[in-house]
């Protein structure tokens, strides 16, 4: 990194943040005293590239290690901060944030390519010096650009940049990272507690709540945050609160009443008292500010962004949405076996960490001590309902249901009663069944038996349709439904395309119309060129918003079909967009 051409304080910038297109590139230094207070979201791209051996950022919650040459990139509405250790000197970094059009006409694929950078697992490139080394050049390249600024300059820096990112997209399958270093479980569990804070702030939140969500006890909880965080936990909530009320005051027309609402405040008392202890003011004084001023009370709330230009970090930042008001009781959960749970205790410490409210779990496949429901015990059935899961959806895995040998299909069938048991025991509404390939008319036979075996658990059926399996998607759901009155629908919505084509707007429309009151739960997952990629990154990225639209009635969203280093993005991106 000692050939990298570096100048504190130097900026290069092209628009504005608002722009279509828009480009800054950030040489400065950072120290401890200007760590972030609370993560932050923009509606740009940023890269960050670490010149110093110890830095860290939290994304989402989670905990990265970076050392000097990593490169982090962080997509738009990303939570995230920076984390710089106690040192004598202060710490070199490079910061980008841009902004570019989504598409560029017959180059789609090339874009994609680039826009791929955020939506690693870990987003992070570890080089070594051999390829850091080109990257380094490139850099260059552009600093020496933005610093001459001869005629046609800005076309220059940008033409710089992307030779930059082109540069990273091929030497993207050298990265060397690996996690490491991380800090132990408390500090993981304290950090996964600020994302839900951040996330959840307009809900009523207690650190007895909180303490119980996460499984952990509430004076254990308001130690460990005080010394992780350097904050009470009281004052974090009030603080993340009065940063987004301020936003609203400021860049919004929102009545004062509607603005203690939507942040979380519980009366008008509670928010002049907050208000006035960290602004000195009232709200309604902070409003007849100047621009100028209001914008400098807000940056105080930040250390960094009160030192960093204004575009990096502008002022205006979007809240976050509103949580959904007209559908009440909507879980977010996890398809369990994703997860790898090394036993029902370490299953439970995920979903703690995780903050999700439900699962759907196929018990055998989770737990290989046992070997089906039809060998599962009382004992270990007790064991696990002491554990308090909330379950969705005890699920069922079987092709042998749709099985033109009768011995088979009734083998089938039984263990489908077996789990009819763990569910009653589990408390779980829902048998959901996964059928394979097979004969849609033996499956229709089979979900017959169970489904009228079910009424006697106090437990309902459903199934999922799969475009090649014996429900053979949106059609074959119908004619199911159609012949078994009882049937509910465990609704993915990926499992029912073709083929990108029917990826449409209406054709869900005809799905939740005529669907919708059988419908149970989403199952959410995505794919791009025929591997699972994040949610909302692959071909169902501008559908999801749509279905949020459509959903008919509360329901549990399930994210399956995931890696788990994937799961925690997930989940913040089902909130923000279903929520």
């Amino acid at each position: 990194m000692d050939s990298l051409y570096f100048e504190e304080g130097f900026t290069i910038r092209l628009n504005s943040d608002s722009d279509p297109l828009f480009l800054l590139v950030d040489y400065s230094s950072r120290s401890y005293p200007m760590n972030m207070a609370n993560q932050h979201y923009h509606d740009f791209y940023e890269i960050f590239i670490t010149l110093e051996d110890d830095a860290a950022h939290l994304v989402n919650g989670r905990y990265v290690q970076l050392h000097k040459g990593d490169i982090l990139f962080l997509r738009p509405q990303m939570l995230h901060m920076s984390i710089y250790p106690r040192r004598a000197t202060a710490q070199r970094r490079i910061i980008i944030n841009y902004n570019h059009e989504d598409t560029l006409a017959g180059l789609d694929y090339q874009v994609e390519k680039i826009r791929s950078l955020f939506s690693h697992d870990v987003p992070v490139l570890r080089l070594p010096p051999k390829f850091l080394t080109k990257v380094i050049a490139r850099l260059n390249e552009l600093f020496l650009a933005g610093k001459a600024k001869e005629s046609g300059w800005q076309l220059e820096v940008y033409s710089r940049f992307i030779l930059f990112l082109l540069e990273i997209v091929r030497l993207m399958r050298h990265s060397t990272y690996s996690e490491e270093n991380h800090p132990g479980l408390p500090d993981l569990k304290m950090y996964a507690i600020t994302e839900y804070i951040d996330t959840h702030y307009m809900e009523a939140i207690t650190l007895r709540d909180i303490a119980e969500r996460f499984a952990i006890s509430p004076f254990y909880l308001s130690h460990q945050f005080t010394k992780v965080m350097g904050t009470s936990f009281v004052t974090y909530v009030q603080k993340v609160r009065i940063r987004y009320a301020l936003q609203m005051l400021s860049y919004t027309g929102a009545r004062i009443h509607d603005i203690i609402a939507d942040c979380g405040f519980a009366s008008s008392s509670q928010f002049n008292r907050t208000f006035s202890s960290f602004c000195n003011m009232s709200p309604s004084d902070f409003r007849k500010l100047s621009s100028a001023d209001r914008d400098i009370i807000i940056s105080s709330l930040d250390p960094e962004r009160s030192e960093v230009v204004p575009a990096a970090f502008p002022p205006r930042f979007k809240t976050l949405p509103r949580k959904r008001r007209g559908i009440d009781g909507m879980k977010l959960g996890i398809l369990a076996d994703i997860l790898f749970p090394a036993d029902p205790q370490a299953l439970k410490e995920q979903l703690s960490v995780l903050g999700v409210e439900t699962v759907c779990i196929d018990i055998p496949l989770c737990f290989p001590s046992i070997a089906s429901y039809s060998t599962l015990s009382d004992r270990k059935l007790l064991e696990l309902a002491d554990l308090g899961f909330d379950i969705s959806f005890i699920i069922v895995r079987s092709r042998i249901l749709a099985s033109d040998d009768e011995g088979a299909r009734a083998a089938a069938v039984s263990e489908c009663i077996a789990a009819l048991k763990a569910a009653e025991v589990l408390s779980a509404p829902f048998l959901g069944i996964l059928p394979e390939d097979g004969n849609p008319d033996q499956l229709i036979k089979s979900l017959s038996m169970i489904i009228e075996e079910a009424g006697k658990h106090g437990v309902a059926v459903a199934i999922r349709p799969e475009v090649g399996s014996a429900v053979d998607g949106f059609k074959g759901a119908v004619n199911f439904a159609e012949k078994l009155d009882k049937l509910s629908i465990l609704l993915d919505p990926l499992a029912l395309l073709h083929d990108d084509r029917e990826n449409t707007f209406s054709f869900f429309e005809e799905v939740f119309s005529v669907l919708g009151s059988r419908i149970a739960a989403l199952m959410l997952r995505d794919r791009l060129d025929d591997r699972s990629v994040n949610i909302g990154k692959g071909i169902m990225a501008k559908t999801y918003p749509r279905i949020a639209a459509l959903l008919p009635h509360s329901m549990p969203l399930i994210r399956a079909g995931a890696e788990p280093a994937t799961v925690a993005d997930d989940i913040m991106y089902i909130r923000r967009v279903f929520f």
